[in-house]
């Protein structure tokens, strides 16, 4: 929570008296509405969702709604709660407007942001970004996640449906929405987005979302970089079609991939030359990330697109490890197997098999495991007569047939599958003599950036869980939170710029005042969490005490380009 909710009055006894002490808490929220003034926010908003007769207006309410997923995102019955402490004039309202902020204004405003006349607002909010803050268009990154939702939303039956699908949140028994993200390479700026049915697959996405670019940029030679569901006949056959631009990874189903491993497997002796080194920017204490390249795979896909070959040696660490780790869990699961054979369900050779191979087939080590069932006959001498055994007593002779699981690893499969370790391939229909390899790995390692968005939809500004019964309104929340995304990319933005155009490597703006190189929003909006102004009351007497703003809060709105003047 990054504003310190502590806007308060009180009555207070001097010498001459009772007198009134208020506390007018501010926050960062003249930063906010400095960028959502820049964004025409309001302006976009009210043509698109009318004004009508509420009060406040829908735009306001949208505002107000995004300024509160930024500073302290929380369910929607504690928005009039949040709003108490602010003044009126920092969250751009009078005192009316802000007195009917509640939760029922905010989800009649979420019905109409998922009306049909809100349909070009985010069309008319990304042109009119891309024109004020100049944002760079030549490059469009593309990624989906999904929003998780705790409910049974039998009501869902229009589009988009919450309902089951392939979680990337790991709850497959959960229901959710997809959220697919367009973001540019000039800071990750999100600049459009869709929510879709739960159940939809991200290869069925990209051709209508390259199309919406098209008409949202004006312009088909953008190129466009997304994840390898991008990679389908369909999909690039319909980005070249019209002359556009595409870089994804092939993934490992096409033949070509998976020809070329299995070479690789069986000794195929692959020059691989090194043409870039990354530092490793988490942990500088571990060596660079190593990537090379070779020219003995494919140089063509079956459709005639252009093919790189690379591998990552940080890449290849983490094959390896994460192989040693399915190994070591698949020889726990047998060990594990092994001490129940011969019981219930197991008791039969062909069972034993059959759960070890579904073992090592659930953790992907079907090759990298021998495995083998040996039988041995078991002999038990039972007496047939009760008492002290004697000599001559009769007997009887039980055998029973005993299993017994043997497993060990396959050291030449293991050594095999190493070879293909942090390889994979690039495909992309830019040609050789317009980007060279190096710049086509560069363009693709800008696809994590999308990720971030991402992790920042779902950590800072807590889109789940959502706490609406309607489904409507929750797709119309997803929506807020796309805006509130956009704002907070645009001042992060900004502020880096800012750094960039005055030579400052760095800003103390993390706990303790340690030094940042790469300053967030939410860092720099907890630097003015606890910005108030005071006043004094005492009869006709009414003294005040402006804000008083400290160096580094002066430098931070200096590289904002915000006017001081907006905490006057």
């Amino acid at each position: 929570m990054y504003s310190k909710l502590d806007g308060q009055s009180r009555q207070v006894r001097t010498r001459r008296g009772t007198a009134e002490h208020r506390v007018h808490h501010v926050g960062p929220l003249p930063i906010l509405r400095h960028f959502l003034d820049r964004m025409a926010f309001e302006r976009i908003v009210g043509s698109c969702l009318g004004t009508g007769r509420e009060t406040p207006h829908h735009a306001q309410t949208l505002a107000v709604l995004v300024q509160n997923i930024l500073l302290s995102p929380s369910p929607l019955y504690r928005i009039a709660e949040w709003t108490a402490p602010f003044s009126a004039a920092a969250l751009g309202l009078n005192r009316q407007e802000k007195d009917s902020i509640n939760d029922d204004r905010v989800a009649r405003m979420l019905d109409a942001l998922v009306s049909v006349s809100a349909r070009s607002l985010f069309f008319r909010m990304a042109l009119h970004a891309i024109k004020q803050f100049e944002i760079d268009t030549r490059r469009i990154h593309h990624d989906t996640t999904t929003v998780t939702f705790h409910g049974r939303y039998v009501a869902s039956i229009a589009e988009p449906r919450i309902t089951h699908g392939i979680n990337k949140d790991h709850r497959p028994d959960l229901k959710q929405l997809v959220f697919g993200l367009n973001v540019s390479s000039d800071g990750a700026v999100p600049l459009s987005h869709a929510v879709h049915s739960g159940n939809r697959t991200d290869d069925t996405i990209h051709r209508s979302n390259v199309d919406y670019l098209r008409q949202l940029l004006g312009r088909d030679d953008f190129i466009y970089v997304a994840d390898c569901k991008l990679a389908t006949r369909k999909n690039l056959d319909h980005i070249n079609s019209y002359g556009g631009k595409f870089v994804s990874v092939l993934p490992r189903t096409r033949a070509e991939d998976q020809n070329f491993r299995r070479r690789l497997r069986e000794g195929l002796r692959a020059r691989w030359r090194r043409f870039l080194v990354l530092e490793n920017k988490r942990r500088r204490y571990e060596p660079p990330d190593v990537y090379s390249t070779t020219n003995v795979g494919p140089e063509k896909t079956a459709e005639a697109y252009r093919l790189v070959w690379c591998r990552s040696s940080q890449k290849a660490d983490h094959d390896a490890a994460a192989r040693e780790a399915s190994l070591r869990r698949a020889e726990a699961e047998l060990f594990d197997l092994a001490a129940r054979a011969n019981t219930r369900a197991l008791r039969s050779r062909s069972s034993i098999v059959q759960a070890a191979k579904a073992i090592i087939r659930k953790l992907d080590c079907k090759s990298f495991f021998g495995l083998k069932v040996r039988s041995e006959t078991r002999i038990e001498i039972r007496r047939l007569r009760r008492g002290r055994p004697g000599k001559n007593d009769p007997k009887r002779e039980i055998r029973t047939r005993i299993f017994r699981l043997e497993y060990q690893r396959n050291k030449e499969a293991i050594r095999a599958e190493s070879r293909t370790d942090g390889v994979f391939p690039l495909v992309t229909n830019l040609l050789p003599r317009r980007v060279s390899k190096k710049e086509l790995l560069l363009i693709y390692k800008y696809q994590p950036y999308v990720e971030k968005r991402h992790s920042l939809l779902k950590s800072e500004l807590e889109v789940a869980p959502v706490y609406l019964k309607k489904p409507r309104r929750a797709a119309g929340l997803v929506h807020a939170a796309f805006l509130a995304m956009m704002l907070d990319a645009l001042i992060e933005r900004a502020l880096r710029r800012g750094m960039a155009r005055e030579r400052l490597e760095s800003l103390p703006i993390l706990p303790e005042g340690r030094p940042s190189k790469t300053p967030t929003t939410a860092r720099l909006l907890e630097m003015f969490s606890g910005v108030c102004w005071y006043e004094f009351e005492r009869g006709e007497e009414i003294v005040t005490f402006p804000i008083e703003l400290t160096p580094l809060q002066r430098e931070l709105l200096e590289l904002l380009e915000v006017d001081p003047a907006a905490y006057a």
